[in-house]
């Protein structure tokens, strides 16, 4: 059986989540409830595209579309139309098995995917391991094949655990490097669930995200000639375990380096993967399933670091980029701390999602295949396989 549930537009949903906050707190958001007014204003065409979320109960999928989009030939992301970020609201309790996208012409046949840009799910009602801004839950790209949690026998494994009537901004941004236009388009996003009565319940993981520049805000930097390196430190908020973790690097990249700073040693380091022609072609990704994952403090700083050798002999103006992404197991999900919107970090991330419909994550499509969970016998020994019911609620 299929149920259509009607999905909140940006601006109500966004505005709507402020419930909870105390009356001092309040003079501190003002300034983004003015942003958000502003840019919501602006994001109301008279025929702007709107968003349909369909619980797909039978096949065990919330879909979520966004039409129309007008999609002309030869478009590049500046040219094209852009939609503004989304926001609907689940429709059930359970946990997120993955995700996967896609655009469709008006008759909801499949249209090339370099169309796709990129897409980022964020959730507004938590905060990131790392830092207060809102938890980025996926991303993908035009090479982004659909990413799935492992199953065994068919019963989920691990999974994002949502509760009924949480938020998530749906962040797009299309563009048409082909020579047919397409009017009336739909992006379609597909997200297998498996439900609360699913026993044993699925072990509950939480995506996290590092860069190499300050949390909110533009995370593209000048890249200077030469060697050199940028880094990031900081301190996640709860104890627990990650599990696997990818990255990425633009051109001229060398390595990517993940280090426990008050322990002295380096927990992970990678180099891309090169062609003939000394091109990026993807970053590895590890995991860490066989080792239980690998244990992490709040009372410890980690550090992010980009390592670079650009050959050319000049600046490179918004040529750096330096991300990891991860699977996070925390010791005890119900610890996960409550969304600061009051934090000048959060307000700098809705602001900067909304005005430029980036959400941070738009060039990480290599740091998704994380998937590969052979060995997961031992997974439902591990600290925190929470049900969704124990998880802390957002006011």
């Amino acid at each position: 059986m299929k149920v259509r549930t009607p999905a909140l537009s940006g601006r109500r949903e966004e505005l709507g989540i402020f419930g909870g906050v105390s009356a001092p707190g309040w003079r501190a958001v003002l300034s983004v409830l003015v942003v958000w007014g502003r840019l919501a204003m602006a994001q109301v065409p008279e025929a702007g595209p709107t968003v349909q979320v369909t619980n797909d109960s039978i096949h065990r999928e919330i879909i979520v579309e966004l039409s129309p989009l007008s999609l002309p030939a030869h478009a590049s992301h500046h040219s094209a139309k852009q939609p503004p970020p989304r926001a609907v609201a689940l429709p059930l309790t359970g946990w997120i098995e993955g995700y996967s996208a896609e655009v469709v012409d008006s008759a909801g046949h499949p249209i090339p995917r370099e169309i796709l840009h990129h897409l980022n799910l964020i959730v507004p009602e938590r905060r990131e391991l790392f830092s207060t801004i809102m938890q980025r839950m996926g991303a993908a790209g035009a090479e982004t094949p659909p990413v799935a949690m492992p199953a065994v026998f068919g019963h989920p494994v691990v999974g994002y655990p949502v509760h009924r009537g949480d938020t998530v901004l749906v962040v797009a941004m299309l563009h048409n490097p082909t020579a047919r236009s397409y009017e009336g388009a739909r992006l379609r996003v597909r997200l297998p669930y498996a439900t609360e009565r699913t026993w044993p319940h699925p072990v509950s993981i939480f995506p996290f995200y590092l860069d190499v520049m300050p949390p909110a805000g533009g995370h593209a930097y000048p890249l200077p000639p030469g060697h050199s390196e940028r880094s990031w430190e900081g301190r996640p908020a709860v104890p627990g375990r990650i599990l696997a973790v990818g990255g990425h690097l633009h051109e001229y990249g060398v390595a990517l380096r993940l280090e426990d700073v008050t322990a002295g040693r380096v927990l992970w380091q990678t180099a891309p993967v090169t062609n003939a022609a000394g091109e990026i072609v993807s970053i590895p990704t590890h995991s860490f399933w066989w080792r239980l994952g690998l244990p992490i403090r709040p009372d410890h700083t980690y550090r992010l670091t980009a390592v670079y050798d650009n050959p050319t002999g000049k600046a490179i103006p918004d040529g750096a980029m330096g991300a990891l992404g991860g699977v996070f197991l925390p010791d005890n999900v119900a610890a996960w701390p409550a969304v600061d919107r009051t934090s000048a970090e959060y307000q700098r991330d809705v602001q900067v999602t909304y005005e430029t419909g980036m959400g941070d994550m738009n060039d990480m499509q290599g740091m998704h295949d994380m998937s590969d969970m052979s060995d997961m016998r031992s997974m439902h020994d591990m600290p925190g396989p929470l049900s969704p019911s124990r998880t802390a609620q957002t006011p």
